[in-house]
Formats: C-alpha cells, structure tokens, sequence
C-alpha cells in the first residue's frame, strides 16, 4: 500500500505512524520553494525502516518541472491543463479544488475525457487527496470527488488515495483509503 505525506520537519513520526498502519511505501512530498530540500534529499534515503520511503516534489507551473527533476523522477502537478500533457510529472493531485463555480446539472470536478485520456497515454497517477476535505467547502470538494469517480470507474486510469496528512495523526488506514473510491 503506498501514501503521500506534506512532512513539516516529522519526518521520522511520519515513516513510524505509515508502517505502524500497515503501509509498504511511503512518499514524502516537499514544495519546491522548500530551502532544505538538498538535505530533505538524503535525509530521505536514511528513513527507510522497514518500508520504501521515496522523497517527492510538488511543482505549480511548467518552469519548475525542470528544477524539481535535479532532485525526483517523483513530480507532482497540481491539476492545470498542462500538467496532463506534460510527460516528465508523474503524479497528478488536487484537481478537485479549483476555485471554479459548478452548475446545476454539471459539477466542475477539474477532469474530463481529454484530460483522463492525456494522462492515460503520457502513464501519469491520479492522486486523490482525503486531506482536502478538511476545508469550509467539503461538500463542493465530495461532489466533484464522486463526479471524478465516475469518470474513473468508466476510463480506468491508475488512481490512489492519499491521505495527504501534514501530521502523523491526520494519518489513515490502508483500508479506509482503499474503501474511499468505492462511494
């Protein structure tokens, strides 16, 4: 089982609480503006106790992917048009949370056809993050996470649920992230 992080110098409480719930991989995720993110590097590769913990980085537009790629093969985009098309980002996240307004009969979830087929042919993972519904508007956030389900169970693309935690006690179980998409 495998989930990402946002570690805030825990690092370690992070990689006990992810093998205490049972988790083979654990992946850190680090903001490209991070200033220790050199260090952040190989303190990564001294974590590891007893499951595959791999260092990540979050970019927020195209100039970054270049720099982030010094440091991880491990890039995750946040949900814009472009990241989809873009073969060197690997995981895809947070494109439930765009600021844009739904309709009636029509949520605007952040997916489409074109945009699940891009990342379908350039072999990137959808990251859905159970921590965006610790926000003032989950219900806007669960409406488009179910229409996105959709899309998912009629495309089949690659999907994991993170939980997407900043402390170790914002943590959850496999099970429950497994059991998320099946709503």
């Amino acid at each position: 089982m495998f989930d990402l992080v946002f570690p805030k110098g825990n690092e370690t409480k992070l990689v006990e609480m992810a093998k205490e719930l049972g988790f083979t991989e654990l992946m850190l995720c680090y903001s490209l503006s991070d200033k220790m993110l050199k260090q952040r590097v190989k303190e990564v590769q001294t974590l590891s106790k007893g499951i595959a913990v791999s260092l990540a980085v979050l970019v927020k537009n195209q100039q970054d992917v270049q720099k982030a790629r010094a440091f991880t093969r491990n890039i995750i985009g946040i949900g814009k048009t472009w990241i989809f098309e873009d073969k060197r980002v690997s995981h895809v996240i947070n494109f439930e949370s765009g600021k844009r307004e739904d309709f009636i009969h029509h949520r605007n979830s952040g997916l489409s056809q074109v945009s699940i087929k891009n990342c379908m042919r350039t072999d990137k993972i959808f990251l859905v993050n159970i921590a965006q519904l610790h926000c003032e508007q989950q219900h806007i956030i669960l409406g488009r996470m179910m229409q996105n389900n959709r899309f998912f169970k009629k495309y089949k693309p690659k999907v994991n649920v993170v939980s997407g935690a900043a402390q170790a006690l914002e943590m959850r179980a496999p099970k429950d992230l497994e059991n998320f998409l099946s709503l």
